[in-house]
């Protein structure tokens, strides 16, 4: 669908990441949305983990603004608390798949979102961690979200690593203590689905239709060598299309920020 705005393909195809009637641990902004549009579409009875401690597992009457939003315990069964949240679910591994953000993330999966620059004289302060350092640290199947097109958001190494990814190279993980078998498994941007080789860090797995292998380097300046073959995501479903609106929407009155040339 030529018509799909680059944006809307990026939250479909995050949202066809959610498995009906599993557990999951999402983490703030648009892994929110994203499994609210899987909701609608193929995961009515997907169960979310707020890092404030709300379980919810229905569609509830309004798109949640943040994970602390009392939109989302309309009918939840469960309010507890972050402690309960991040240590309780997360890092007893009682959820299987976990949802995080990450406007700067490296080849490793570091996710940056303290400072751009030097810490103590940065270029840019960012927000920092909420429970993110948590969720690098102890999610299972961590599938990272990033917004970025361009290079500056694809660093070969972040400036500060604020939620852990799999570091420098195989093994460290290990080596410091964190759970085996964790750490990023899949990054989705605007531009394709990527997954994780422990020897290369992220590589395409396939890319958004129209996406050319040259524009996939310029973004991700890691990458090496062209694969034989690369596929391409498949194209989005009228369903699709219409519940990933309907939702943008939503957050559009929530007043979420989305791209400036998002149709109305």
């Amino acid at each position: 669908m030529s018509t799909v705005h680059p944006f809307e393909w990026f939250l479909i195809n995050a949202a066809r990441e959610f498995r009906d009637g599993e557990v999951t641990f999402v983490g703030f902004h648009w892994p929110m949305v994203a499994a609210r549009i899987a909701r609608h579409l193929h995961a009515p009875d997907l169960v979310v983990v707020y890092e404030c401690g709300i379980v919810e597992d229905r569609l509830t009457p309004q798109l949640s603004t943040s994970p602390s939003d009392l939109r989302a315990a309309v009918g939840a069964p469960m309010c507890a608390g972050s402690m309960d949240a991040l240590y309780s679910w997360l890092g007893r591994g009682r959820v299987t798949r976990t949802f995080l953000e990450a406007p700067i993330v490296d080849r490793r999966g570091n996710v940056n979102t303290t400072v751009v620059g030097d810490y103590d004289r940065p270029t840019v302060r960012l927000p920092g961690s909420g429970g993110g350092t948590e969720l690098g640290s102890l999610g299972r199947g961590l599938v990272l979200l990033s917004t970025g097109d361009r290079a500056r958001a694809y660093p070969e190494r972040v400036d500060y690593v604020t939620s852990p990814g799999h570091l420098s190279g195989p093994g460290e993980r290990e080596r410091l203590g964190y759970p085996a078998g964790r750490g990023p498994e899949v990054l989705l941007t605007p531009l394709g689905r990527l997954t994780f080789d422990s020897r290369e860090g992220f590589v395409p797995a396939a890319l958004r239709p129209g996406v050319s292998w040259q524009e996939a380097r310029a973004c991700f300046r890691w990458l090496r060598e062209e694969p034989g073959e690369l596929s391409e995501l498949p194209e989005p479903t009228a369903e699709e299309v219409a519940a990933t609106r309907h939702v943008l929407r939503e957050a559009r009155e929530m007043r979420y920020r989305l791209p400036a040339d998002l149709p109305a």
